[in-house]
């Protein structure tokens, strides 16, 4: 009984003596990187900038603050330029919250694998941040103050996040990129980004795709292009489709997509490889920019439109880099998958054959939409 009475005041004791993680004391001395970027100078030194925030507490009213700064430091080495940021700030560097992984287009094109390793051995980089490839003047992105928001990395994370442009955007985080490295052969597609500055809007743009081999950019998928990819890889789970109005030919329909799935088989067939790709898309009308009787041919028409669509996209992208011999459609794990065997430049030899399936649900019934 004695021992417990003990225990229990031991408990109690520790209990009053422990402290969280963190104080205030402790916040206003940490800065806490959103974004984390990559460039290279003509030298071919690195540069490391670190987007980040301290917090500021307000005494007087009891609130905090945060204060957006930009650190650069350069080095031989990325491990020698993030040691030089640590030279310049009296503040603890703290990693965790970091959204965005960034590239500058001249850093991707020389080789990530240094940057990639190095966060890789440090223990306060996570494995959420998404992974970009910026392609214009590095300065024009790290002055931030975007209309949206002020944070480079917080306003990439939640592009990214936006369900609306989710079949055009091209997603790929930290963690992924690494499971993707397995193979020397094996290509990734990376997001890029471009920073617009029309009239009307000063944000971020996720702008097409960044095609990496061997942790190098060799080529760049273009906007227009990376929805036709999405539906390849079955990366698609919400978005639009906008197809051809069968009762005008000037006018478009907007399709919502509310489910998506992609299944691939790859059969050896003489010298070739036939991949088969299965769509099945789930869809709603959203939009129509005339007026329409939605009567069930009609509808069908509609969703006609939509498979051709689909198939015509799909050969398109897949025509242009089978011609390039770069496997953006991981037919060569496809293969290994199901055969366990590896084969390089599979796509040079492969033919691809697509099986599209539109639904629109609540079709089959007379009705208007305009």
């Amino acid at each position: 009984m004695k021992k417990k009475i003990a225990a229990i005041f031991l408990m109690l004791i520790y209990m009053a003596t422990f402290t969280g993680c963190f104080n205030y004391a402790d916040l206003d001395k940490i800065l806490f990187v959103t974004a984390i970027v990559y460039d290279i100078e003509p030298d071919n030194s690195i540069d490391v900038y670190l987007e980040a925030f301290m917090s500021q507490r307000t005494i007087s009213k009891g609130t905090e603050k945060a204060q957006r700064l930009i650190f650069k430091g350069n080095g031989k080495t990325a491990f020698e330029a993030i040691k030089d940021i640590n030279l310049r700030s009296s503040y603890k560097i703290n990693y965790t919250q970091n959204k965005a992984i960034i590239f500058s287009e001249k850093a991707a094109r020389a080789g990530v694998k240094e940057f990639i390793d190095i966060e890789r051995r440090n223990h306060e980089f996570y494995l959420k941040p998404y992974v970009a490839v910026y392609l214009g003047n590095i300065q024009d992105l790290l002055q931030g103050g975007f209309k949206e928001e002020d944070y480079v990395g917080f306003l990439l994370n939640d592009l990214m996040n936006n369900e609306g442009q989710a079949s055009r955007a091209i997603r790929l985080q930290y963690r992924d990129f690494l499971n993707t490295r397995t193979e020397p052969d094996r290509v990734n597609v990376m997001t890029a980004i471009t920073v617009d500055k029309t009239k009307n809007k000063n944000s971020i743009e996720l702008n097409g795709g960044a095609v990496f081999k061997n942790d190098k950019m060799v080529d760049n998928i273009d906007k227009s292009e990376t929805q036709a990819y999405n539906f390849m890889i079955g990366k698609v789970q919400a978005g639009s489709m906008e197809v051809l109005d069968p009762t005008s030919k000037n006018a478009f329909i907007s399709l919502d997509i509310l489910k998506s799935k992609t299944k691939t088989d790859v059969v050896p067939y003489k010298n070739k490889v036939e991949v088969n790709k299965k769509m099945d898309v789930k869809t709603s009308i959203a939009e129509s920019q005339n007026y329409i009787n939605l009567d069930e041919k009609t509808i069908e028409k509609i969703q006609e439109n939509a498979e051709k669509n689909l198939i015509n996209n799909s050969k398109k992208i897949f025509d242009k880099y089978k011609k390039k011999g770069i496997d953006i459609f991981n037919i060569e794990d496809d293969y290994e998958n199901k055969y366990k065997v590896r084969k390089p430049n599979l796509i040079k030899s492969s033919e691809l054959h697509i099986e599209p399936n539109v639904i629109i649900e609540g079709g089959g019934k007379s009705g208007t939409f305009n």
